[in-house]
């Protein structure tokens, strides 16, 4: 199935990008991490419009304007991004987008993207491959399960890229459904976008602190803020172990949706 169409992609002239309607449809819905379907749903104008640019442009078919490294990077984690908030609506917000018998999020939707059809997976290929090895853009990609990295409110933004990824990854370490200290089994828990590229984490803190060798724990350390350090001092010799992937939608209520 396609969520995007090339109709919608003539719309658009392809020779200018601006995110400006993608940080619209972040600052109104986002909230907390979570997001405010209900509010998207009935204004989803802005993330329509968004969608119809990265159709028209990208940095294949228009590499003039995606000139940097970081240029094309922040272009993939903002349109993942809205790709996801795309297929929640596709499925009318569905409780959650992890089903049995599905083809999965990442396989199973089609989308327009910089002048041709792309999965989501693509996508996320892309960033990965943009990101030279930089694997704090996982804490970037949000797949809309409570689970996954939480949805910042902001547009990632070339020029201030590397503070964002900075603060994605510091916000990752904080959060109990990505890093967990089992003290009482003395393990240090991990959720699974860490355990899957465990190789790509490591291989990242050696590159940044130049050490020969390193453990899980280096690296959680090395990313976390120096309050979150101290915490995570004392898993000190834990073994590792994983987090179970909460699938619920990353859907945000009102404290009144809320009360039973």
């Amino acid at each position: 199935m396609r969520l995007f169409t090339a109709a919608s992609a003539t719309q658009v002239p392809g020779d200018s990008y601006d995110d400006r309607e993608w940080a619209t449809v972040l600052r109104e819905n986002v909230k907390d991490g979570l997001v405010d379907y209900g509010h998207l749903s009935g204004h989803r104008e802005p993330l329509d419009g968004y969608l119809a640019t990265v159709a028209a442009v990208g940095p294949k078919s228009t590499p003039a304007l995606f000139k940097s490294r970081r240029d094309k990077l922040a272009y993939y984690i903002n349109v993942y991004n809205a790709g996801v908030l795309a297929a929640v609506l596709y499925e009318k917000v569905p409780p959650t987008m992890f089903r049995p018998g599905s083809r999965g999020l990442e396989h199973g939707y089609q989308m327009l993207i910089d002048r041709a059809v792309w999965t989501l997976r693509d996508v996320r290929e892309a960033a990965r491959t943009e990101s030279l090895g930089d694997a704090r853009v996982e804490f970037c990609l949000c797949d809309g399960a409570e689970g996954s990295p939480p949805l910042r409110d902001q547009s990632y933004r070339p020029d201030t890229l590397e503070e964002q990824l900075r603060e994605a990854a510091q916000a990752a370490m904080d959060n109990a459904r990505i890093v967990q200290v089992d003290h009482e089994n003395q393990r240090l828990n991990v959720a699974l976008v860490i355990r899957q590229r465990r190789a790509e984490f490591l291989d990242f803190y050696r590159r940044q602190t130049g050490s020969g060798s390193a453990t899980l724990l280096n690296v959680l350390l090395h990313m976390s803020s120096n309050v979150r350090r101290q915490w995570l001092n004392t898993a000190v010799g834990y073994d590792e172990g994983a987090l179970p992937f909460d699938r619920d939608l990353n859907r945000w209520r009102s404290p009144e949706q809320e009360s039973p």
